[in-house]
């Protein structure tokens, strides 16, 4: 009779526990079932969250590389369309040189930290109005590139008379 009155009463202890348990709010729910009124205790990791904080360092880290190499692209296809000279696509060239070793000098601890990725982001947003610019002003360039050369290889004039006619 002991056994029968131990196993019953086991059993009831073991349901209420269940009962408790699902219907009890300690601020941890995963999002469906009960208790979804708080974080999930994983998400709220610190390792978690640092791993994550990470992740987007290099996220962003990717987009910038990108941004540099399409910047480079566009100063290419600005020299090959005619629209860039050479003069500007020289001092284009330059400020994308700059910023990628400064990318590299940032990287020197082996990451980006979030004030390095900002002034990045602001040296390519300056370099990127700088390609714009070039590529639109409507500066007379002939085949060579030079304001003022037309493209006859006997009116060149001499090196320093750009333009002077």
């Amino acid at each position: 009779m002991k056994y029968t009155t131990l196993a019953k009463t086991l059993a009831l202890l073991g349901l209420a526990s269940l009962n408790l348990a699902a219907h009890a709010d300690n601020g941890y729910g995963y999002g469906y079932g009960y208790g979804n009124s708080g974080p999930n205790p994983w998400m709220a990791n610190p390792a978690y969250q640092q791993a994550n904080y990470l992740a987007a360092m290099k996220q962003r880290q990717a987009q910038l590389d990108q941004r540099l190499d399409a910047q480079l692209q566009r100063i290419i296809a600005g020299m090959e369309q005619g629209r860039v000279n050479v003069r500007e696509a020289v001092g284009l060239l330059r400020e994308n040189l700059a910023i990628g070793k400064m990318e590299r000098g940032y990287m020197a601890d082996g990451r980006l930290g979030p004030n390095e990725i900002v002034s990045l982001e602001q040296h390519l947003a300056e370099a990127d109005r700088h390609i714009t610019f070039d590529s639109n002003d409507r500066d007379p360039r002939g085949q060579m590139g030079r304001p003022g050369d037309m493209g006859h290889p006997g009116d060149m004039g001499r090196p320093g008379d750009m333009g002077r006619h």
